[in-house]
């Protein structure tokens, strides 16, 4: 028996969303809105569903267009709820179901997340057209830096979890490295890189006249904010003067985190919270280098691409998926992961040479104007025609 559609000619996608998304944070929630804005500007998309997680946050997210209708049908680390989301895919009978994932998209729960990916198999099971959006590939990350057991039952529930998500018929990868991995040691087909896109700032002439290190993301960790800190009291030595900015909340995997941190009350150093997207602007505006001091990468990094549509300078852990987006036209410092005195000698060499900065600066907002989240937008459409033409 099929539940799937046949799209007629001429007739517009509908396309369901599987995703986190605002005002819940982390868990790809902001990669979601940003694309779910920019897909609705695409000719070929006729409504798109969004089968997103449900929020206790008061604030409020108002939709982008009215293609767009916002369902919140599952909550993370609930085995049924995750599970419902096929009566809604069943119920509304897309075009193409487009889950965009991780390996922890479903919450800290190992259950959960397993039946959540295994949506993916259940849809091609009932014929939908399935793209899956990978932002993760477990097995290429170090899993105790994420403070994952690295055990047998672990890496076996990785490799399930992989051929899973490769039961989607495409499967969009937002690291190159890794469209090969999948293709070579799974031989799957239908794997193909999309950037992950950036927002191009409009007033990139507006700017501080303070020196000021940015470190922004939700925060775990991975994320080296210690290392920051260690670095910045060497910095402060050399000039008492420059600021540092922690913003970001707690990961939810990690809710607790920052706590340490705050409670210290270090001299000019700002912890901002969570800055919701319409307060980007005015934060990394202010910032003379964004900092990324990460012990690994889960995948590429969306702090990386913000840095670049605000065209800042970068200095950034020399990390295979940073890597990456420097050799494909990105500017930043690559500095080895946990080198303090390596880290302090890039911040420097930025805030103290305006004409450096100046350079990574251009070169990098001339990379956000081509990995913009239009051009990512059309590329996500494309794939979602390709699945097969439209028959009378």
């Amino acid at each position: 028996m099929t539940f799937a559609p046949q799209r007629k000619e001429n007739q517009k996608l509908r396309v369901c969303l599987v995703s986190s998304y605002p005002p819940n944070h982390a868990r790809l929630s902001e990669y979601a809105q940003n694309l779910v804005t920019a897909l609705t500007c695409k000719p070929e998309i006729g409504n798109l569903f969004l089968l997103v997680d449900k929020s206790s946050s008061r604030e409020k997210i108002s939709l982008v267009d009215s293609k767009v209708k916002v369902m919140r049908v599952w909550k993370a680390d609930n085995l049924f709820s995750v599970l419902s989301v096929m009566f809604y895919i069943v119920k509304l009978k897309p075009d193409v179901v487009h889950f965009n994932v991780s390996f922890q998209s479903f919450g800290k729960n190992k259950l959960t997340n397993a039946a959540g990916l295994s949506l993916i198999l259940l849809c091609r099971l009932f014929h939908f057209k399935v793209l899956a959006g990978v932002h993760t590939l477990a097995e290429m990350t170090d899993l105790e830096k994420f403070q994952v057991k690295p055990s047998f039952i672990n890496r076996v529930g990785i490799f399930m979890a992989t051929k899973i998500i490769l039961s989607a018929q495409s499967v969009v990868v937002l690291v190159r490295s890794y469209g090969d991995v999948l293709k070579k040691r799974y031989g799957h087909k239908g794997v193909f890189y999309i950037p992950h896109g950036a927002s191009v700032d409009s007033n990139i002439n507006e700017t501080s006249s303070e020196k000021i290190i940015l470190i922004f993301g939700h925060m775990g960790p991975h994320k080296g904010l210690p290392l920051m800190l260690k670095a910045f009291e060497k910095i402060q030595k050399i000039n008492g003067k420059i600021k540092l900015i922690v913003a970001g909340s707690n990961h939810p995997n990690f809710p607790n985190y920052l706590d340490e941190f705050t409670k210290k009350n270090i001299s000019n150093v700002e912890f901002l919270g969570y800055i919701a997207q319409e307060n980007l602007g005015s934060v990394f505006r202010k910032a003379s280098v964004v900092v990324l001091p990460y012990n690994a990468a889960p995948g590429t990094s969306g702090v990386f691409h913000l840095a670049c549509g605000y065209g800042r300078p970068i200095v950034a852990s020399d990390l295979p998926e940073i890597r990456e987006l420097v050799n494909d036209g990105a500017s930043a410092i690559l500095v080895p992961p946990g080198n303090v005195d390596a880290l302090v000698k890039a911040i420097l060499s930025i805030l103290l040479n305006e004409n450096i900065a100046s350079k990574m600066s251009k070169q990098n907002l001339k990379f956000a104007q081509r990995e913009n989240w239009c051009a990512v937008a059309k590329a996500y459409q494309d794939a979602y025609l390709a699945f097969s033409p439209a028959k009378s």
